[in-house]
């Protein structure tokens, strides 16, 4: 098994916590639903608004997260499944870093306006609607831990809490940012951000793709 096929098949703690920071950093800076609703709720608000947006994921994830798990575990038993399952997954990362670099001319004034007061509900229920994450964890996420399952029942916490840590620790970070600083959204620090965790969504695509291309 080279070091490609260990990656997904048999990851290491270190692997699992590097792909899900990266991951988590890319998800986090991603423009999209959950962004803009941040955005919007700190722009209206405050930071603290905003924040209460960011921590959505941890409410709604958790049914997504085994349900994707569940059915990729299926799926994969199924032969010739796990190699469309890897390459969907990996075209599926693709596109989020491809969509990245189509969306880093990003200004705050873009983002729709809203004046609800219950931004932690409007977050879980603009998460739940949001085909996003059931794709990023059905294709994405679940590959990860199910593997880290298969050796051990606590090693999946070291994909889940980096990846959630950073994902939501983005989005906060961009919360105060924002309310502290009107512009900061239009600099160019977070567009190089945006790029950066782009191209690291497509060489961790590479990886997926090149080890469904290994079952065929």
């Amino acid at each position: 098994m080279d070091a490609l096929d260990a990656l997904l098949l048999e990851p290491t703690m270190l692997a699992l916590v590097s792909a899900s920071l990266l991951m988590g950093l890319g998800e986090g800076l991603k423009p999209g639903p959950l962004s803009t609703l941040v955005i919007s709720e700190t722009l209206q608000h405050d930071w603290k608004a905003g924040s209460k947006v960011a921590m959505s994921p941890l409410i709604t994830d958790a049914p997504i997260i085994t349900i994707s798990a569940l059915l990729w575990s299926k799926a994969t038993s199924i032969s010739g499944m796990a190699s469309i399952l890897y390459v969907a997954g990996g075209l599926f990362l693709l596109w989020l870093g491809f969509d990245g670099f189509r969306n880093t001319s990003t200004n705050i004034d873009d983002f729709e306006k809203t004046d609800v007061d219950h931004s932690l509900r409007r977050g879980v229920i603009t998460n739940l609607l949001n085909p996003n994450p059931w794709m990023f964890w059905t294709l994405a996420g679940a590959p990860f831990l199910v593997s880290a399952w298969n050796q051990s029942v606590t090693l999946p916490f070291a994909f889940l809490i980096p990846f959630f840590s950073a994902l939501i620790g983005v989005k906060v970070g961009t919360a105060y940012m924002l309310d502290k600083s009107k512009s900061w959204m239009n600099q160019s620090g977070l567009m190089w951000s945006i790029r950066v965790s782009s191209l690291a969504l497509i060489g961790i695509a590479g990886v997926f793709i090149y080890q469904g291309a290994s079952y065929l």
